[in-house]
This record gives structure tokens, C-alpha cells and sequence, in this order.
């Protein structure tokens, strides 16, 4: 089993889109082989910013590699959840 962790910092004025687009995104992930667990969960800052977690367990190698591709250290993200990230840190 594999753990990854994406944690991503969210402006305030981009909060409501971001959630949008990362509710596609665990739809999305939830489909893939070998995914056994997906949670998206934030913490709300004073200032209206987020930091999000995303939270994947995977069954083994070749699913996570299946998913993100050769760069494990690189998010996968669909389109349109990039621009709306300020900062964002990958974990294994």
C-alpha cells in the first residue's frame, strides 16, 4: 500500500472554485484501478484562504504510477485546478 499527500494553499478569492474543480477530481480519482481510499478535506483560515489535503491510499506501484505518471513528486491535477493553487507540496 501506498500513502499520498497533496497539500495545497488557496487563496480566499479562490476558494469556491477550487473546492469545485477537486470534487471533479476525487469523482475522477475514485474511478481509477487500484485507488482504495481518496479524502479531500480543508482547513479555513482566518483570512479566507484554505489549505487543502488530499489524501490517497493506493494499492501498490504500477496503480499510483498509473495515475500520476512517471514524476511521483508531481501533482496530477485535471484542468483548471492548477491556476487556482498558490502553493502545493506532494508526499509519499
Amino acid at each position: 500500500m501506498i500513502v499520498r499527500v497533496l497539500r495545497a494553499r488557496v487563496s480566499a478569492t479562490k476558494v469556491g472554485a477550487f473546492n469545485a474543480v477537486l470534487r471533479r477530481q476525487v469523482a475522477l480519482m475514485k474511478e481509477q484501478p487500484g485507488l482504495l481510499y481518496v479524502k479531500l478535506a480543508r482547513r479555513l483560515q482566518a483570512d479566507g484562504s484554505e489549505d487543502a489535503v488530499l489524501f490517497e491510499e493506493w494499492q501498490d506501484a504500477a496503480s499510483l504510477y498509473g495515475w500520476v505518471g512517471p514524476n511521483l513528486l508531481e501533482p496530477r491535477l485535471i484542468p483548471g485546478a492548477r491556476e487556482l493553487i498558490d502553493d502545493i507540496v506532494v508526499a509519499h
